[in-house]
């Protein structure tokens, strides 16, 4: 049978992340995957964790991401074709791609033979945007991200502060404007099926699941 991948595209602060553990977790909770056929892959999450590493590469991802500017589509390219080397049924991608040469090197990665790739579009208004991460934070400790106000994270009691790339997440709506939004009707002619997806996002999830299902 073939996999399925299934590609969040969207804005900064969007909330991707929000509708890609939804999808994980209706997966789980139907029993239809166990938790080790099933990866989430975020680039925001394998770019903090190679700085969170403390290495050269690291530090000099920090400093671009601090700038409010996007990582080299080669470097990202490498990272995220490792995670999808995996042999997990269902791939869940986050954040990539963001440029036109990252969905170039995308479509080099991906089998149309072995692979469905599913894309939604998570359209949420700027406005709705900025409001969500100026409330957005991110645990030290346990590295959870939620919305909190008193600096303790709700989930081991940790202290909680901003995302760095949050600080500058009207810089990056920009290069979003200007780099990412128009990938979107490339996406849709590349996928298998694709949807804009607004606040229907549990509806969403229960759709991916039976669609999965009718693969089998």
């Amino acid at each position: 049978m073939k996999n399925l991948i299934i590609i969040l595209f969207g804005a900064p602060g969007s909330g991707k992340g929000y509708l890609g553990d939804k999808i994980k977790q209706e997966f789980i909770s139907q029993q239809v995957l166990g938790e080790d056929e099933l990866r989430y892959v975020s680039t925001g999450d394998l770019l903090r964790a190679e700085i969170a590493s403390g290495s050269a590469l690291g530090k000099e991802i920090s400093s671009i991401i601090n700038a409010g500017k996007l990582v080299s589509d080669e470097l990202v390219g490498t990272l995220v074709q490792n995670a999808l080397k995996g042999a997990e049924k269902v791939k869940i991608l986050d954040g990539y791609p963001r440029t036109e040469k990252q969905f170039q090197a995308l479509r080099q990665m991906l089998n149309r033979q072995k692979d469905a790739v599913f894309s939604l579009m998570r359209d949420t208004p700027i406005p709705v945007i900025l409001e969500r991460v100026s409330k957005r934070r991110v645990c030290e400790s346990c590295k959870a991200t939620h919305s909190a106000d008193d600096g303790c994270c709700p989930k081991c009691g940790g202290k909680s502060t901003i995302r760095a790339d949050d600080a500058m997440i009207e810089t990056r709506l920009e290069e979003y404007q200007k780099n990412t939004a128009n990938l979107w009707w490339e996406l849709e002619s590349f996928s298998c099926l694709s949807g804009a997806v607004q606040h229907d996002v549990e509806d969403v999830a229960t759709a991916l699941v039976s669609f999965y299902k009718s693969l089998l």
